[in-house]
């Protein structure tokens, strides 16, 4: 796959990466949109394209899969999406210090996001394309000061939500814990993830270790976490679009200490309709329920 030389990895993260949001107490501060558009399959910088800097990028072939697909804790409100994305052909012009945290594909469409770490900045670059990789839109982003270092894949937990014929894009990003705490930012794309905005810190709000999330629509979504000790079913449910969160109250079975919590799945045809998956622990075994919802999360029964 071709590669970025370290000079153009330079020039391209100078020139395309923008400032992600500060720490804010202000949601829905945009951030500017990186300099950077869709060249038919290149990346170039905007106003002086550079063709010695760029490396001629990978030109992907549409074909007949049709296999929803992805590589990360993705959960979409049509169905879950566990399998990898193989058949879909990489993004082009990826640095070489960059690594893959996030992937995921449809029959045509591709998001991706790679982390890298420059000069002691920490970035996340993305890749959309809308036709298999014929033509990518890619930006670079910033990340915030409290969350300044590279992000993998336990760092990253992203939701995907249809609303009027609309991809809208949640990530929610987590730091390495510190002295007992972790940052948990909450950032929401309309724009196949070109640029992002804050849409809540949820570091005080959810507690635990998070292990997804999940959004049924634009205002429904729910964080699952796994907290070992705790006397509550680390749950946590929205209903303003991930502005404010609430515990779920889910009862520990008698007998066991606690439970860890893996996001909701919806039914791709009936989106009242979903599944919930807890481990609860005791002194002396682990056992695994499956809770059912038919009225779009607001109860959950085994």
């Amino acid at each position: 796959m071709p590669r970025l030389s370290k000079l153009a990895l330079t020039m391209t993260l100078l020139s395309g990466i923008i400032g992600c949001s500060q720490r804010t107490d202000h949601p829905g501060t945009h951030p500017q949109e990186a300099v950077v558009h869709e060249t038919g399959g290149k990346l170039s910088e905007q106003g002086q394209p550079d063709s010695n800097a760029l490396e001629n990028a990978n030109s992907g072939t549409p074909d007949d899969a049709t296999a929803e697909t992805s590589t990360t804790k993705d959960n979409r409100s049509s169905e879950p999406t566990a399998r990898a994305t193989e058949d879909f052909p990489e993004p082009a012009q990826v640095p070489e210090n960059a690594e893959q945290i996030y992937a995921h594909a449809t029959n045509s469409e591709g998001w991706f996001i790679y982390s890298a770490l420059q000069g002691g900045q920490a970035s996340l670059l993305t890749f959309y394309s809308p036709d298999r990789g014929a033509n990518w839109k890619s930006s670079a982003w910033k990340l915030d000061p409290d969350i300044n270092q590279k992000m993998t894949e336990h760092h990253i937990f992203v939701a995907i939500a249809k609303t009027g014929g609309k991809n809208q894009i949640w990530l929610l990003l987590t730091s390495d814990p510190g002295a007992g705490l972790m940052t948990k930012k909450l950032y929401l794309s309309d724009n196949e993830l070109q640029s992002f905005s804050l849409v809540s810190d949820v570091s005080d709000k959810v507690e635990g270790y998070v292990s997804g999330v999940t959004f049924a629509d634009a205002q429904h979504g729910w964080t699952a976490a796994s907290y070992h000790g705790s006397v509550t079913v680390p749950l946590y449910r929205t209903t303003d679009g991930g502005k404010s969160w609430v515990l779920q109250n889910i009862d520990i079975p008698e007998g066991f200490k606690y439970g860890n919590v893996s996001p909701p799945q919806f039914d791709a045809a009936d989106s009242k309709t979903g599944s919930l998956t807890i481990e609860f622990v005791s002194d002396t075994e682990t056992r695994t329920y499956i809770y059912k919802t038919k009225d779009a999360g607001e109860h959950w029964a085994k």
